[in-house]
């Protein structure tokens, strides 16, 4: 795994810089206090972009994105489906049955006067660490950017992963600890399901779903 962080140092590198930054912001400023902070100068146009933006991690759109790779190769749809499912069964682990008296932003709004919501979003009250859709976000997109094999993809979504975790303190759905607490579940998955399948020899896992098709069809 170390070869693998040094292989893509330009990634992990921003990825410490922001996770460094957001544990001393959650370590000097109190949490409210901080959630209005990040929270201040909503506009139309971010509470669009954010709230499109969150849907990089929902459940959905991980398992419908990783059937995707079923046409490319059958190893890449296994990565992406047992990063998004393990870490998530670890994120829901840690929400209900280690954490289950965590809060989000919403249980505190009578404590937070004057803080800006997004129209129309359903505000969730309970189970708040970690943050599953960061998990996921970062489970799925950063493993698409080692499976890409270029060290600005993997920059790149490593810096969306960001942005959708974001997305979920711009929503009051999650404080910045619940994001930083996911981001680092959804690393490790990406990080390890990569490293083990990268070692996994078989010729069935190389083919795609296309070969198999074009097997059928041409007998």
């Amino acid at each position: 795994m170390i070869r693998i962080i040094r292989d893509y140092s330009l990634g992990f590198v921003l990825y410490a810089i922001l996770l460094l930054t957001g544990l001393l912001l959650v370590t000097a400023v109190p949490r409210l206090e901080l959630h209005i902070l990040i929270n201040s100068g909503h506009t139309r146009s971010l509470d669009t972009f954010f709230s499109m933006l969150t849907f990089l991690g929902n459940g959905w759109f991980a398992v419908i994105f990783s059937m995707l790779f079923l046409f490319i190769r059958f190893r890449y749809f296994f990565m992406l489906i047992l990063s998004f499912i393990v870490s998530g069964l670890l994120a829901q682990f840690l929400k209900r049955i280690v954490f289950p008296e965590v809060l989000r932003p919403a249980a505190y709004l009578d404590q937070m006067p004057g803080l800006e919501l997004v129209p129309g979003i359903d505000l969730h009250h309970t189970l708040g660490f970690p943050s599953g859709h960061t998990t996921t976000a970062f489970a799925v997109l950063l493993l698409t950017g080692f499976i890409i094999r270029d060290k600005y993809a993997v920059f790149s979504l490593m810096l969306i992963a960001w942005l959708a975790g974001m997305s979920r303190v711009y929503l009051s759905q999650h404080f910045l600890i619940d994001v930083l607490g996911g981001s680092l579940l959804g690393v490790f998955s990406a990080l390890f399901f990569y490293w083990y399948f990268r070692k996994f020899k078989s010729a069935w896992i190389d083919r795609s779903l296309t070969d198999v098709i074009r097997r059928n069809t041409y007998k």
